[in-house]
């Protein structure tokens, strides 16, 4: 095939995907070591209250964000500067009658710690939703490479401080302050590169632009709420022991939903380049279901195998009574290839979008009342995973009516079916293999295999990514 015969695209950049996961994998990473940590030496007192802190935190992050970062990642920076710029009074009283609701609740109805510590909290989430926004558009403006710096510094200095904090009597109210701190330094650092913005001219249509703001607000909003509802729910019916057990077996695994994020991230700055490319759209939308199912399926079939080792050797068996719930937990990742809603954010559907988060939560919220009862907190569990699978059929029937396609053109199945049916064989194999042996050499043989198995995946599509380009098949 001659290269003349190809478009003129490849599917992700490869180097801007490379920065934006490490920048982000890093904190997750050191996230991931602190609930590790932090499970094995605290109480499940102490640890379910812990836990809860960050809960809240994301909620309000998300809530005095309002859109704000997906509109960077979906707009070009020149307009919405001036948009900003003809309502700036506007905006400015809508954000501040926004933060002060959202504060006044959690401070009047936050549980399980102090009101000194929840005023520590709001002024983190404050620090760190303006730190968010000069991120994104450092990222806009394509210093990848700072944002990963900054962000691995960052990371191992809260890394650091968790830790010591751990070893010197463990106390929320200092962990806060000294993670404050460090927020403060961070958003100093991204001050230093921060570019200025040219202002444009051309005209807008300003209550449609509202409008796409007003809606990916929400959609922020609801979408944070389907991923924390059951936990939300359980922290005011549960102990904040109970809270623990149920936490630790339907945390989110790490890297799922920072690759999601990821390639959300990097097709929405591609595709903005050209309105209306819709062909470039569909081939961005089903290389990114490919990529990531070469991720994502070892990963699920790992834990799915091996979730028990996982388990004894990580947390010392000190949470094998949250493995029933990790069980139904995991089987909302096999779905999680994909970012649904970004050719919606694309073509500024913002009703859609928030339509699809309304409709996870309502689904959600009717089941766990109806499974509750008689499957306790696993039926929490498994209305979060159905609720999920709707949301994402309705999110491909709505892009597809976008780009007057079928759903089964956005969907690589063939793909799909082999990369999952080769892996589950081999780690059915890997498994019964190594059923004898110890919980901490089985669960390393498991690790190592997994990093093989997603190696020889990504090295043989982005050879063949390289042979199309080069026109050598």
């Amino acid at each position: 095939m001659s290269n003349s015969a190809q478009p003129n695209y490849n599917g992700i950049p490869v180097q801007k995907s490379v920065y934006l996961f490490f920048g982000k994998a890093v904190p997750v990473l050191m996230l991931f070591l602190i609930t590790i940590l932090y499970s094995r030496r605290l109480s499940y007192h102490d640890y379910g209250t812990f836990q809860s802190v960050w809960m809240y935190a994301n909620l309000l992050n998300v809530i005095t964000g309002f859109g704000v970062t997906s509109l960077l990642l979906s707009s070009n920076l020149s307009s919405l500067a001036a948009f900003i710029k003809r309502h700036l009074l506007k905006i400015i009283c809508a954000y501040s009658v926004l933060w002060i609701a959202a504060m006044t609740i959690f401070l009047l109805y936050g549980k399980n710690f102090s009101t000194a510590v929840k005023s520590l909290l709001i002024l983190f989430v404050l620090i760190q939703s303006i730190s968010i926004v000069l991120e994104t558009i450092l990222i806009k403006f394509h210093k990848e490479r700072i944002v990963f710096l900054i962000s691995f510094i960052y990371s191992l200095l809260f890394f650091g401080w968790h830790y010591y904090i751990l070893l010197n009597g463990f106390s929320l109210h200092k962990l806060i302050e000294g993670i404050i701190i460090l927020s403060v330094a961070r958003f100093i650092a991204m001050c230093f590169f921060r570019q200025k913005t040219t202002i444009a001219e051309e005209p807008l249509n300003d209550n449609r632009y509202f409008k796409h703001w007003v809606f990916l607000g929400f959609n922020d909003i609801t979408g944070v709420l389907s991923r924390w509802i059951d936990k939300l729910l359980l922290v005011y019916l549960l102990t904040p022991a109970e809270f623990a057990l149920f936490f630790n077996g339907s945390f989110e695994i790490p890297l799922f939903g920072l690759l999601v994020s990821v390639a959300g991230s990097v097709m929405l700055i591609e595709i903005s380049k050209s309105l209306s490319a819709k062909t470039k759209v569909i081939h961005l939308f089903t290389e990114s279901f490919r990529l990531l199912s070469l991720i994502v399926f070892p990963l699920f079939l790992f834990l799915l195998f091996f979730r028990t080792e996982l388990f004894a050797v990580i947390f010392k068996n000190k949470y094998d009574a949250s493995i029933p719930i990790f069980l139904i937990s995991i089987f909302i990742l096999p779905i999680r290839i994909n970012n649904y809603g970004s050719i919606l954010q694309y073509y500024q559907q913002g009703n859609k979008i928030m339509a699809g988060s309304v409709l996870d939560i309502g689904v959600a919220i009717i089941l766990m009342i109806l499974l509750y009862p008689f499957f306790g907190t696993g039926g929490i569990a498994l209305a979060i995973v159905t609720a999920t699978y709707c949301q994402v059929f309705y999110y491909m029937w709505q892009s597809a009516k976008v780009l007057h396609t079928a759903i089964l053109s956005l969907i690589p199945i063939k793909a799909l079916t082999v990369t999952f049916l080769i892996t589950l064989v081999l780690y059915a194999c890997l498994y019964y293999s190594l059923y004898k042996v110890a919980d901490n050499v089985k669960l390393l043989a498991a690790v190592i295999a997994t990093g093989i198995f997603i190696s020889i995946g990504l090295y043989l599509y982005f050879s063949k990514k390289r042979s199309i380009t080069y026109g050598l098949i």
